[in-house]
């Protein structure tokens, strides 16, 4: 775990290892901390984390530093000798609420790519009507080719069957219109992809699909699939200060404030165990800047569920039968 990532580190993400270890059922012996030892030192007496072992990195990737920069200047930031770590054997996953891009550059430099990926792809579970949707991809390619699509939907589809236990989930493909012939030439080449690829297909669909819960992956190019995440968020910060403000002059009864938390609950992104970055040799969570304790605990059982289902292998087995029965 990147011990110093995230807006509220190192202490969030310390008290969220300390409440996946009492809630989780993980075992402290399992978690690696990674970050400053004298910032970490007191946290781990103060939590009670005397069993989870600490590793010593002098440097921290700020949130807004470069991150091609910062993977090629700091080679002992929490964030590389993590990786490392895990490309080494000592560890079986890397959590981090960190910088994203120096996440990915990180990962995909010291890890590399899962065997028959292109590219890797960030998937983000968001909610719907029936239960978590993922969005693949949301920012770590934005120049993609049909095939590099067709594999985020194999690899988020894995991704739902580890953590989501769905044994057969529904891809769509984001588009501008759900008719045949909406949309460009590479919209209508990875359709055809997709048709062929053994998944379950529905087909195009819109961006009012999303939350409805028509699928369970979304599958579209990073920049797209970016404007979505952010516009998401965007909405539901907005959603809840009008709700706050409207509190404040009209104080609900007991019953309809319960409500409404339990409403806004659900559309917490804190849920959903972050989001992984899928297509490197090894499980990578990434967590929101803003994440809190709850989040990080939740990021460290997802983590678990990839490693648990073998979710590195399960894909590399689906891109290599998908490449063979492509081959002429």
């Amino acid at each position: 775990m990147d011990a110093m990532g995230g807006d509220h580190a190192p202490r969030a993400v310390l008290e969220g290892a300390a409440l996946a270890i009492a809630d989780g059922g993980v075992d402290p012996a399992n978690l690696l901390l990674v970050g400053r030892q004298e910032a970490l030192q007191p946290l781990q007496k103060e939590l009670g984390l005397g069993a989870v072992e600490l590793l010593h990195a002098d440097e921290v990737v700020s949130m807004d530093e470069s991150a091609a920069a910062a993977v090629r200047s700091k080679r002992s930031s929490s964030i590389a000798l993590g990786m490392k770590a895990v490309a080494e054997g000592s560890g079986s996953a890397f959590v981090s609420a960190g910088n994203t891009g120096a996440v990915v550059a990180a990962a995909t430099l010291l890890l590399g790519r899962t065997a028959g990926v292109h590219r890797p792809g960030i998937a983000v579970p968001m909610p719907t009507r029936s239960g978590p949707c993922v969005v693949i991809d949301v920012g770590a390619n934005i120049y993609c080719k049909p095939e590099h699509l067709l594999q985020y939907a194999i690899m988020a589809s894995e991704y739902c069957r580890a953590v989501f236990d769905k044994p057969t989930p529904m891809v769509g493909l984001l588009n501008i219109g759900s008719e045949e012939g909406k949309g460009g030439d590479f919209v209508s080449d990875t359709h055809a992809l997709l048709q062929d690829a053994g998944l379950s297909y529905r087909g195009f669909i819109e961006g009012q699909d999303i939350l409805s819960g028509a699928v369970d992956v979304v599958v579209c190019e990073g920049f797209v699939g970016n404007v979505i995440l952010k516009v998401a968020e965007g909405m539901a910060q907005y959603v809840g200060q009008q709700v706050h403000e409207a509190f404040a002059l009209h104080p609900p009864r007991r019953e309809v404030k319960l409500a409404l938390n339990d409403a806004f609950a659900r559309l917490d992104y804190a849920e959903y165990g972050g989001a992984p970055l899928l297509g490197v040799s090894a499980p990578v969570m990434i967590g929101h800047g803003r994440s809190q304790p709850h989040a990080i605990m939740n990021m460290i059982r997802a983590a678990g569920s990839v490693v648990e289902y073998g979710l590195t292998a399960h894909i590399a087995d689906r891109i290599a039968a998908y490449t063979e029965r492509a081959l002429p």
